[in-house]
């Protein structure tokens, strides 16, 4: 009966914090469609390959697509090019987002790959069917993280493989990341590892990715790119590989 009553007294508490976080989070779905919109403007997109990309990236973190051939692979948070759009083309595989209809350009899903508008905290998917689950750059758009990875656990198989994507910073910039008002969250690296071993991920592998991206003397001079050289000097890209451990 205790245990039941903490629990509950837990849920609650995740409740209360996702429903403080729907009016930021309503806000930050709209800076992120406006972002997609016009993201082909950005100089460091216009000749961008998702494809290579995700590519690349899957095969750093060791991960032979032909391994799961027949396999279920879901996309947490897979925006309008995800990972499931563009790689594994022998898996079976679903990306889940929110803003999937409302997206103006996307990849075309292949006949194996079903998008669906859902969020995050609250999974359309069966408990224990997941052989893979990649969750990329969403972990800080969401309305409550820790439901999220609730989530995630819930719908991994046993020892199956969670990818996570994440923008961290150096902890002494938190009290002013407050006016990045488009993500609901910013994660340092040790926050984000505590989030991981809290919902009992056990973590394989972790890499740092300096976030680099070339900007034009004239683009530094402008007030709507100076985020991306914040991001250039503080930002990292941090890779977890992690595994469901019971």
């Amino acid at each position: 009966m205790e245990k039941t009553h903490m629990m509950q007294e837990h849920e609650k508490n995740l409740d209360l914090e996702m429903r403080t976080n729907v009016p930021r989070w309503v806000d930050a779905q709209q800076s992120e469609l406006n972002w997609w919109a016009h993201f082909r403007d950005l100089p460091f997109y216009r000749n961008h390959s998702f494809e290579r990309h995700w590519t690349e990236r899957v095969s750093a973190f060791g991960i032979n697509q032909s391994d799961f051939r027949g396999k279920n692979i879901i996309e947490v948070g897979c925006g309008p090019f995800g990972v499931v759009s563009c790689t594994f083309p022998e898996s079976y595989k679903i990306g889940i987002d929110p803003l999937i209809g409302r997206y103006k350009d996307r990849a075309a899903p292949d006949e194996r790959t079903l998008l669906v508008g859902s969020v995050g905290e609250s999974l359309p998917i069966r408990a224990d069917s997941a052989d893979l689950v990649f969750c990329m750059n969403v972990i800080d758009h969401v309305m409550s993280a820790q439901k999220v990875m609730l989530e995630i656990r819930r719908i991994l198989k046993k020892s199956a493989r969670l990818i996570l994507e994440v923008h961290t910073f150096p902890a002494i910039f938190a009290p002013i990341m407050m006016f990045d008002h488009p993500h609901t969250y910013h994660w340092t690296k040790n926050r984000l590892l505590q989030l991981m071993r809290d919902f009992r991920f056990t973590i394989d592998r972790i890499d740092d990715v300096k976030f680099a991206v070339p900007l034009a003397l004239k683009s530094r001079l402008t007030p709507s790119y100076w985020k991306y050289i914040f991001g250039n000097w503080f930002m990292k890209l941090t890779y977890i590989s992690a595994t469901r451990s019971d």
